[in-house]
């Protein structure tokens, strides 16, 4: 199959789950579909890692911590929030590398609050940043702090709901 093609094709309602079921049966071309993130048609890369991502749900183990680090700063430095939203999704699905990039940690914390990231990016940021607590008890209390200094007012009903879970899960610890 010439995956570069397929993800021109117009959505359909099965476009991803086939593609995707494709991959499940031919793992050796998970590599050509990983590679397709960092495609410089912006439609291509933000499908591939919708595909990506239903492969992270299932197969978290096919990711390397390289393809972690590379997925962090594709995050990072996309203008597509759809590619954006998607890379995050893969990240929150793998296990988290011994180190995580500075960078990447700092922009967590900046889409979260920020409003001009999607919902979607604020709550996967969010997240991420609890995962990484998990493995960084230093961070507990920065991201309690954060999460405690917001106004609800100011995000919407899912960010509060996602704000509400972490915070009550942050003080607990």
């Amino acid at each position: 199959m010439d995956y570069r093609e397929h993800l021109f094709r117009p959505l359909s309602l099965h476009f991803v789950d086939h593609l995707v079921e494709v991959i499940f049966s031919n793992p050796e071309d998970f590599k050509i579909i990983y590679t397709l993130i960092f495609d410089s048609e912006e439609k291509v890369a933000w499908r591939a890692a919708w595909a990506c991502q239903k492969i992270s749900e299932k197969f978290p183990g096919w990711f390397t911590e390289k393809q972690f680090m590379e997925l962090a700063a594709h995050a990072i430095y996309t203008s597509h929030a759809g590619l954006k939203r998607g890379c995050l999704s893969i990240l929150y699905n793998l296990d988290l590398p011994d180190s995580i990039p500075v960078d990447f940690l700092n922009s967590c914390f900046e889409w979260m609050i920020s409003p001009r990231s999607s919902i979607a990016v604020q709550a996967l940021s969010m997240k991420i940043l609890y995962k990484i607590c998990s493995k960084e008890p230093d961070l507990i209390n920065e991201l309690r702090t954060y999460l405690e200094s917001i106004s609800p007012d100011d995000y919407s009903k899912g960010f509060n709901a996602a704000r509400h879970k972490i915070l009550k899960n942050l003080i607990a610890k």
